[in-house]
């Protein structure tokens, strides 16, 4: 009799172990550890030519493709794709491990965001990856809580996994895409000129890196800046200058631009025309070494040391060097930039002055 009780007790017990872990969705699947997610995309990894990002209602986020040894975006006119982040993500799947297996019923998938992006409120991300003519179509989910990892589930199995690593899948077109424009840093330049299709002309210069502030040229005797602030931030309007979209620049009619021209301690210069165009701001972009054509030998001075050669050697190196870096990027694109960043760029005289006081 007590010994009866006791295997119905120790039954009991081991029904509600059964009970407590059970997945949610009530099937008890084996987990399958340290298994590679996608085991042939490893030894490809390198031949990937075409990454999709497929979002709710099957809504593409970006198609990038890999044209010769660069990735474009095809829904930005083939501008660079964000290779960091696209390389970042690739290494992930090819590294990605199985943790434990999960659901393979269709009526659970929603728990863990892997449903199919049919829907117009699905949580999944479509991520297909291409070799090739051969394609693999992966459902991005949620993360796990209270633990590392994500759900994922290849679109034409059942069954999900939770994967030993999170999947950086962006679905904001814009962090597909090289959104750096230029970055110049202020303590480089050496000069800003804006001029206006009216011909209004604001000039700002400073003599050398050393000179903390520059000078405002033309101020008028009975008039005073706002700040020194204020003069000194043109110097940084292409310092980490992002885009918000981009266009080939031939779609843009720059006939009534506002046309800057910075001039750096280097002798790189940059020339830039924007324009408002139905309350977009569009800048394009343009660098060159003009003083490269005409620097010579100082007049007595036929001698130059070869040391002093190989110094200048390699500093018109560096500027043809930044020069080409910056073209290479910029030239045929026009830029749509926030309009904060437009408002900095196209100061007038009038806006660094204090008001005239009335008598």
């Amino acid at each position: 009799m007590k010994r009866s009780f006791l295997i119905l007790t120790v039954l009991t017990l081991l029904a509600l172990l059964v009970v407590v872990f059970a997945p949610e969705d009530g099937s008890l699947q084996q987990a399958e550890t340290n298994t590679l997610f996608l085991p042939g995309i490893l030894e490809q990894v390198n031949e990937v030519n075409r990454v999709e990002i497929i979002i709710a209602a099957n809504r593409t986020v970006a198609t990038l493709v890999k044209e010769a040894n660069s990735w474009q975006v095809e829904q930005m006119d083939g501008y660079r794709a964000n290779w960091p982040a696209l390389q970042t993500l690739l290494a992930a799947l090819a590294q990605a491990r199985v943790q434990e297996q999960k659901t393979d019923k269709p009526e659970y998938y929603a728990r863990l965001g892997v449903e199919g992006v049919d829907a117009e409120n699905a949580g999944s991300v479509l991520l297909r990856i291409s070799v090739g003519d051969q394609t693999t179509a992966i459902l991005v989910g949620r993360e796990a809580q209270g633990r590392s990892g994500q759900y994922v589930r290849l679109q034409d199995a059942q069954g999900s996994v939770l994967l030993d690593r999170n999947l950086d899948v962006s679905t904001e077109q814009l962090d597909w895409v090289d959104s750096r424009i230029v970055d110049i840093n202020a303590s480089e330049v050496a000069e800003v000129e804006i001029i206006h299709p009216q011909g209004e002309r604001l000039f700002v210069t400073r003599i050398s890196a050393d000179q903390t502030d520059f000078d405002l040229v033309g101020l008028p005797l009975d008039r005073e800046i706002k700040s020194s602030w204020a003069v000194n931030s043109l110097g940084s309007m292409f310092s980490l200058l992002d885009m918000n979209t981009v266009r080939s620049v031939e779609s843009v009619d720059w006939s009534n631009a506002v046309k800057i021209r910075m001039l750096l301690f280097s002798g790189v210069e940059i020339l830039a025309d924007l324009v408002e165009i139905d309350d977009e701001y569009l800048l394009r972009l343009h660098a060159s070494h003009p003083a490269a054509n005409v620097v010579g030998s100082p007049p007595g001075e036929s001698e130059i040391s070869i040391e002093q050669q190989d110094i200048e050697k390699r500093a018109e190196e560096d500027v043809a060097t930044t020069v080409e870096g910056i073209n290479r990027k910029v030239m045929g694109w026009a830029y749509g930039i926030s309009s904060q960043k437009y408002d900095a760029m196209v100061k007038k005289p009038e806006d660094l002055l204090k008001p005239v006081e009335s008598s």
